[in-house]
């Protein structure tokens, strides 16, 4: 309830989704209509008529190539229209560097204009800023040239206009001495070709860049981030109730790593109903940086308090023609239960890492590593996702290896190993398991310029999603029909039958409404959350860790049906080989074709009795 009040107060209209409703699915490679990567870094969206127009900057070899366009209805599907600026549009473009590219509309002309940050092909020496015209949103514009603003120097860049047409430079610049050391502020001349006046500075010597600027109602928002290269860091903005000022002091928002990305704009979505604000940012690879993902997320901007905030969602809907936003019912179970750790550093605890705020952090006591943290659930929860905010230090950032330990009774944990982990700041991992407690063991830290780590174990918030009403919560049996004293088990991963299983666990599976179709179900350990049966490429049936593929859900997913020898009890169809039935063949479980001609010892190996507890 609270949720939807801050949403309606934002101006945000929950609804359910409908046919016009499209998903965003954060994180991943978005692909236009063609089937190929939509390359267009840093951009903005502009709305004519019906038609959406994203633009964007594409380089190659670290250097400018083109300026994309993409057009969509539905900010979903996206089609590849006019390279509007490439590097053969003025000489000065052959090498060059062409970043943060924005168009905005100006009434009074009719021109639609280009902005964007200028540099040489070599370095971030020139600090300038370039521009270019068209009569149409997507035609080839025409290079008007580079300069300084005022002679100010100018990187990291926004253009916005004010609803009375007014346009606004919003640029990273250096007012003490220091390359970005403080934020500048122009006025566009009327046709939004060149700055006509000086405004002011804001954030001096706070080394802010990539600004964004949107106005709501009375209020203007400008949101930047810190000055850390390709590295993540902590978003913040400021309000205003006019652009030239003055300016609040800095409030965070999302957290301390803005979620894995930096801010390049904020999308004003009208629609029928409401209209929407959307979060756009960039997610780079700091160790390649060719490795770039596209974040969206709704934005919350509170008219009472003048306030922003922004919540991490892996996918969400929106429909654009409405305006509405539809959040996932996903249950963030970690959040308020009882959490512990392996030590505390002072002043810290362990609750703070899952009390619904990510500007609070749990430490533990040393710098020595591994360390964990905890939380008991007090109940089995079925968990889908697991968020962390990690700690990071500005100017010595790191990523984090790290394991997701799962239990079910505080003694027996399976893992997950994100030991391989290269991404700073934040992390989001699609998983499936149904469990009481979950452990987040940070096994080390790797600093980008450092061989050593002197980091103290950090985490920010930890975040366990889920459905509001768990999996199972019980767990099953599975006994042999013709070896009444035999019960499924694995063993080394291997699934058989045996009797006087020990331990008992490895016996014990909750059988679950199935990964690949929920009319079917699924098998997952008891004392492996997290590790499911399915066949392999032999048609074995093995416990394997939970990976989210869709081959794997369907490999993990059997029809339960009559039993072929005794239809009181049980048989389970292969989902992804139908026809074929788990059965026991020497003790050992595979998959086999069993029919209504099959012999009846088959049918007898492939009929199990099913006891929940």
């Amino acid at each position: 309830m609270c949720l939807l009040i801050a949403l309606t107060y934002a101006g945000i209209k929950l609804e359910q989704a409908n046919a016009a409703s499209v998903s965003i699915t954060n994180g991943t490679e978005w692909l236009d209509t063609a089937g190929n990567p939509i390359d267009a870094h840093s951009g903005n969206i502009l709305k004519v008529g019906s038609t959406y127009y994203m633009y964007g900057e594409k380089a190659v070899n670290w250097t400018f190539d083109r300026v994309n366009v993409y057009t969509s209805t539905d900010l979903k599907n996206w089609t590849l229209g006019n390279s509007i600026l490439t590097k053969t549009s003025a000489p000065e473009l052959n090498s060059s560097k062409i970043e943060r590219p924005k168009v905005i509309y100006n009434a009074a002309t009719n021109k639609y204009v280009l902005w964007m940050h200028y540099e040489n092909g070599t370095d971030y020496s020139l600090g300038r800023v370039a521009v270019a015209t068209s009569s149409t949103p997507d035609g080839n514009f025409t290079y008007q040239g580079s300069f300084r603003p005022l002679d100010y120097e100018s990187r990291d860049m926004t253009v916005f206009v004010d609803t009375n047409g007014t346009g606004y430079l919003v640029t990273a610049s250096k007012k003490n001495g220091g390359t970005n050391d403080t934020m500048a502020i122009f006025q566009l001349n009327s046709s939004y070709t060149n700055v006509q006046s000086f405004v002011g500075w804001v954030f001096e010597n706070g080394y802010r860049e990539a600004p964004a600027v949107v106005k709501k109602n009375n209020t203007y928002y400008l949101f930047t981030s810190q000055a850390s290269g390709w590295y993540p860091n902590q978003g913040s903005y400021a309000t205003s109730t006019s652009m030239t000022g003055t300016w609040s002091a800095l409030s965070p928002f999302g957290d301390p790593a803005a979620y894995g990305s930096q801010i390049h704009s904020i999308g004003t979505i009208t629609g029928s109903s409401t209209t929407s604000y959307i979060y756009m940012g960039d997610r780079w690879n700091p160790l390649n940086l060719s490795d770039h993902h596209y974040i969206w997320l709704p934005l919350t901007l509170n008219d009472t308090s003048a306030a922003a905030s922004l919540n991490w969602y892996s996918s969400w809907s929106i429909d654009a023609a409405t305006g509405s936003v539809t959040l996932p019912s996903l249950v963030n179970h970690a959040q308020g239960k009882t959490a512990t750790a392996s030590s505390t550093g002072t002043g810290s605890s362990a609750s703070n890492a899952n009390d619904g705020n990510a500007q609070t952090s749990w430490a533990a006591s040393s710098s020595s590593w591994p360390a964990w943290w905890q939380v008991d659930f007090g109940a089995p929860k079925t968990i889908t996702e697991v968020d962390i905010s990690w700690f990071m230090y500005k100017g010595s950032e790191a990523y984090y290896k790290y394991k997701i330990e799962v239990s079910n009774d505080g003694v027996n944990y399976s893992a997950i190993d994100r030991t391989g982990n290269t991404k700073y700041g934040f992390t989001t991992d699609a998983v499936r398991f149904t469990a009481r407690y979950v452990r987040i063991n940070l096994v080390n830290a790797v600093l980008f310029n450092n061989p050593n780590n002197w980091y103290t174990p950090t985490v920010h918030e930890i975040r366990l999603l889920g459905p509001a009403t768990a999996d199972a919560t019980g767990y099953s049996r599975l006994e042999s029909h013709n070896f009444s004293t035999r019960y499924v088990r694995h063993y080394n991963y291997a699934a058989r039958i045996d009797e006087n299983v020990s331990p008992a666990l490895d016996s014990q599976f909750r059988i679950v409404p199935g990964l690949a179709s929920a009319s079917g179900v699924s098998f997952e350990s008891m004392n492996l959350p997290g590790y499911y049966l399915a066949r392999n490429a032999s048609n074995q049936i093995v416990l394997q860790p939970f990976t989210g593929t869709s081959a794997f859900k369907g490999d993990a997913t059997f029809n339960q049906a009559a039993g072929w020898a005794d239809s009181a009890k049980a048989s389970y169809e292969s989902h992804s080989q139908p026809g074929y039935f788990i059965r026991h063949y020497n003790y050992v479980l595979q998959l086999s074709a069993v029919h209504a001609a099959s012999a009846a010892t088959l049918k007898s190996d492939a009929t199990f009795k099913r006891y929940n507890y």
